[in-house]
């Protein structure tokens, strides 16, 4: 059954014939005792990321619960609070020794990483990654994806591009910063202060709210920025909301672009126009990579880039 050893054709198709017949299927209990492997990856987020409004991320478990179909591993899925402490939060998987390896999406605990490394336990980091450590991870082309979306908008003839976020000590978001700003520069439209003048970066979770709020502050300038490029959909639908509520027209007076294209931005009114990111793909990405690293430990800690196009909607 295990493929080992010598079985001539014959029995084999006969034995496969009976348990076909008798719809058998290995015990996983008794599986993990004969392999020492639990046959559980687990898969770890931020309270804070699994809300209804980021689905990002549970599109990217999606991607790995696809890629498990293909095996014998089941996907655990935990959070981990704000205020971490591996003394007192450990998940239980990780707590009972439950799990063969470990998948961590978007920004986690700094803690939880070093607790990992240390116990030796093989893990992913998606979307995210540590100045200054070098692991296995899966990250998204975020500085070409902001360059694209930029060039996109000074094609259509933008010129005074804005740029709204949160969140930005995450890696993603200063690689989108940096995507904007050469994009920009590439076309010469960055004059002194234009930074100063058409940037609102909070350092807070991503959400409607900084969206609202980044627009509402922008549009005290006397030249009002022609476009908004927006660190998310999240943040971007939040400043939909804002422009239309100030009675300004999308895109004649403000054009808006995105980041993730989440479900909400094609049903928005009007549609939002955003850099896509093949959320499934991450997550049967991760699954992949920490296959390798279960299975040859000794790999060197890789990155697997994945690509991203953009999309143009009715915001823009």
């Amino acid at each position: 059954m295990n493929n080992k050893g010598y079985v001539s054709p014959e029995t084999s198709e006969r034995i496969q014939n009976i348990i076909n017949d008798l719809n058998y299927k290995p015990l996983h209990s008794a599986r993990k005792l004969a392999t020492r492997k639990t046959g559980n990856i687990g898969y770890i987020i931020w309270e804070s990321h699994f809300s209804e409004v980021e689905m990002f991320y549970s599109q990217i478990f999606l991607g790995m619960e696809y890629a498990a179909r293909e095996s014998d591993y089941y996907i655990l899925l935990t959070t981990v609070k704000d205020d971490f402490d591996p003394k007192t939060d450990l998940p239980r998987f990780l707590k009972y020794n439950d799990v063969d390896g470990v998948v961590l999406a978007g920004r986690v605990p700094h803690s939880l990483v070093e607790y990992l490394d240390k116990q030796r336990m093989p893990f992913v980091l998606v979307d995210y990654g540590i100045p200054g450590k070098i692991y296995n991870s899966v990250l998204i082309d975020n500085y070409n994806g902001a360059f694209s979306a930029v060039e996109s908008l000074i094609q259509s003839g933008r010129k005074r591009i804005a740029f709204v976020g949160g969140t930005f000590s995450h890696p993603s978001i200063k690689e989108r910063f940096r995507g904007y700003k050469e994009g920009l520069e590439s076309y010469n439209l960055i004059s002194d202060g234009h930074l100063k003048k058409y940037t609102y970066l909070e350092d807070a979770e991503t959400s409607r709210e900084i969206g609202e709020k980044g627009v509402s502050i922008l549009l005290t300038e006397k030249l009002l920025p022609d476009a908004i490029f927006c660190c998310n959909d999240t943040t971007a639908l939040g400043a939909l909301t804002e422009i239309q509520r100030k009675k300004l027209k999308i895109p004649q007076d403000i054009a808006v672009v995105g980041f993730d294209d989440i479900p909400t931005a094609a049903f928005n009114l009007p549609k939002l126009s955003t850099v896509r990111v093949p959320k499934l793909l991450l997550g049967k990405e991760a699954f992949k990579l920490l296959n390798d690293v279960i299975d040859n430990p000794r790999l060197p800690a890789q990155t697997r880039l994945i690509s991203t196009e953009f999309i143009k909607r009715e915001s823009s």
